[in-house]
């Protein structure tokens, strides 16, 4: 980064710096970084690829043949080759199922790009937009729209900038789409391979031959041989070849039950069991299939449970009568684990799931006793109250299925119950915003309550909680532009659960620069309401007795120069803009006199900072009874003070500078709205 020299007066200079940054010295010892984007938040992040996942692209693949007559991963490896009229963008279009990703794995690399280097994008917006895609040197990115709604003209015209730039850097980008989701029209010039689907035997096939050769001749044996007939999917095809690779031997029975969910033990076994007698037995089946290798006791207590719900009387005696315990298990075929937990996947893997999806498709009538059932025992002191992630889990599953949209809504409702139901329903809710399949629907919900003026204060709390959990930190745009709206609301219903979501996701270090630069960002909004949340928001942020206080820098941390100047002008503008919120500016006051009264901070990490944000802003009601302090000013407080003071009158001697114009921070989410 270039530097400028330190002026010997009061005024300004300039230099450009890296990084879309512009450096201004302003008076004897700050220096503000005006960045256009802190680094790294512009972009979307990408992960890397399972080394499984890419070891089959790479070594297993089946090229399909297309209508041209071509196959087609070799085809688009040409267009991102060929030394004319190449494109560092292709489009793979096809139906949900058909191999796209690990066809854009496998043409990434027949194009030569390292694995090391490429990426999966996560999806990190409410809105697609191109200047959000990376262009890192030498890379290689995967985007996949295919749950994406209908994108808009702007996505489609950035596309010719960010080929040319991706082109420059020997970037390629693959984007996959559904075959309805990707209509560009005269709007962009890229390259679409719609994909049509391998044959499946002959993934699976490829599949063992790397995994299991000697099993690849199961294919063709009675139990199997049929599986893969009628169009099956290569997702089919290579879940099939795995189960086949992690089979025992000579298990080719379990092998079809298992990809077929266990329907046809499933449904002799509910034809064996269908007396009164055994629905007793039913609840123990369904309660071990919820609490899947839980220890037995849960797992009886909540069959209990289960039974009663639907209307069964428990037998005299409680624990003493009935039959003993193995009697049971061996009804309904699960086994003891470590002497302690119930198990159905243990012999039969896959069975507990199988079971939950075979009750909720079979027994719709059943569905919201089930919901009920599972909020009851995972309710404060219920049997299952140590279990709530595997029950989360469980019910995110359900609420894929036919019917499961009453899954999102029973748990709504949890929510505003009380603390009985609340635990669970932020459970599932977290996991469905994450899902691949409900994550879009459930994200684009919890804006609709941050924004909804009918929303309780438990549902906004709800909505702040999942924010700041998982949610906050795989996609942290997404989760502050639901923030966001929660602190502008004018009832302030949110206000500190929006303040202690905020101080969890700053205690994510890699993500801390992130965060406050984004709350700035909402302080110095030229719309008033979003200025008062990002107001609010800052001082809760840097509020001096908050265990999260996010310092420039801190003793358990290594020092990061860079990242201290940063951080620095971020304090700068968001004190300034606090400063000039008329709702906040006596607390603004009031916590810059706390960091000058605490020994938490040093001289060089308070100084400075407190310097440019009262230059040019003495005259502000305020600022003298700051810097005078007050009787219950420590000896720490007025020593700074003195410095303070003495400074500031010394820049002031020849001529009282300019403040210089803040440059605005691009990345704001203000104008972000749910797609």
């Amino acid at each position: 980064m270039s530097a400028a020299e330190e002026p010997a007066t009061g005024h300004t200079q300039s230099a450009e710096a890296s990084g879309h940054a512009r450096v201004t010295q302003v008076g004897r010892d700050y220096t503000e970084h005006h960045h256009r984007y802190v680094r790294g938040w512009q972009y979307l992040r990408g992960s890397r690829v399972d080394a499984a996942e890419m070891e089959l692209a790479e070594h297993a693949f089946v090229d399909a043949v297309g209508p041209s007559g071509n196959k087609q991963a070799t085809q688009t490896i040409s267009v991102l080759t060929r030394p004319f009229r190449r494109s560092p963008v292709v489009v793979l279009r096809g139906e949900a199922g058909v191999g796209r990703r690990t066809t854009a794995l496998h043409v990434l690399r027949g194009a030569g790009v390292p694995a090391e280097r490429i990426r999966w994008l996560s999806l990190d917006w409410d809105q697609p937009r191109t200047e959000q895609i990376p262009t890192t040197k030498g890379h290689g990115f995967v985007l996949d729209l295919t749950r994406s709604q209908e994108l808009d003209e702007d996505f489609y015209t950035g596309l010719a900038d960010y080929q040319k730039v991706a082109e420059e850097n020997e970037t390629f980008l693959i984007i996959l789409a559904g075959i309805g989701n990707w209509n560009p029209g005269p709007m962009a010039r890229v390259p679409v391979v719609t994909l049509v689907r391998p044959p499946a035997v002959q993934i699976a096939q490829a599949h063992l031959r790397r995994h299991a050769e000697d099993r690849v001749d199961w294919l063709t044996r009675p139990e199997l041989n049929m599986l893969l007939a009628n169009g099956a999917s290569p997702a089919d095809a290579a879940r099939l070849a795995r189960l086949v690779a992690d089979a025992d031997e000579g298990g080719q029975d379990a092998v079809r039950e298992e990809f077929t969910g266990w329907s046809d033990h499933l449904a002799q076994w509910f034809k064996q069991h269908s007396t009164p007698e055994d629905i007793s037995e039913r609840a123990l089946l369904i309660a071990a299939a919820l609490l899947e290798n839980v220890p037995a006791d849960v797992v009886l207590e909540a069959a209990d449970r289960l039974f009663t719900e639907v209307g069964g009387m428990l037998p005299a005696g409680g624990a003493l009568a009935g039959r003993d315990l193995q009697q049971r298990l061996d009804s309904v075929k699960a086994s003891m684990v470590d002497d302690e937990r119930i198990s159905l996947d243990a012999d039969r893997h896959g069975l507990s799931e199988a079971v939950l999806r075979h009750v909720w498709q079979e027994r719709p009538q059943l569905r919201s006793v089930l919901l009920t059932w599972a909020s009851q025992i995972s309710a404060p002191h219920g049997a299952a109250v140590r279990h709530l992630r595997r029950i989360a889990d469980c019910m995110v599953r359900l609420s894929l299925l036919p019917g499961g949209s009453t899954v999102q809504g029973v748990v709504s409702k949890w929510i505003d119950t009380g603390a009985a139901h609340r635990q669970l329903a932020v459970e599932v809710l977290e996991k469905m915003a994450l899902h691949p399949d409900t994550g879009v629907g459930t994200r684009k919900l919890l804006y609709s309550w941050a924004q909804a003026k009918t929303s309780s204060e438990e549902t906004l709390t709800a909505v702040a909680e999942i924010c700041a959990g998982r949610l906050g930190r795989e996609y942290p745009r997404i989760a502050l532009t639901r923030l966001r709206v929660l602190a502008s609301r004018a009832d302030g219903l949110a206000r500190k659960a929006v303040a202690d979501a905020v101080q969890a996701l700053v205690d994510a270090p890699e993500q801390r620069l992130l965060i406050l630069s984004e709350i700035v960002n909402w302080a110095e909004s030229a719309n008033d309401t979003t200025a008062g949340a990002g107001a609010t928001t800052f001082l809760a942020l840097t509020d001096i007795s908050s265990e999260s206080l996010f310092s420039l820098s801190t003793q358990q941390e290594p020092a990061d120069h860079e990242g201290d100047v940063r951080t620095g002008d971020l304090f700068v503008r968001g004190w300034r803009a606090a400063l000039r919120e008329a709702t906040t500016t006596v607390a603004a006051h009031t916590q810059l006199a706390a960091w000058l009264d605490t020994a938490k901070l040093s001289d060089e990490q308070v100084l400075p900072v407190v310097a440019a944000v009262l230059r040019g802003n003495l005259h502000q009601a305020g600022a003298a009874e700051l810097l005078v302090g007050s009787p219950d000013t420590s000896p720490l407080g007025r020593a700074r003070r003195k410095k303070l003071l003495d400074q500031l009158l010394t820049e002031q001697m020849p001529a009282l500078p300019s403040t210089p114009a803040l440059v605005p921070n691009t990345s704001s989410t203000d104008d972000l709205a749910p797609a």
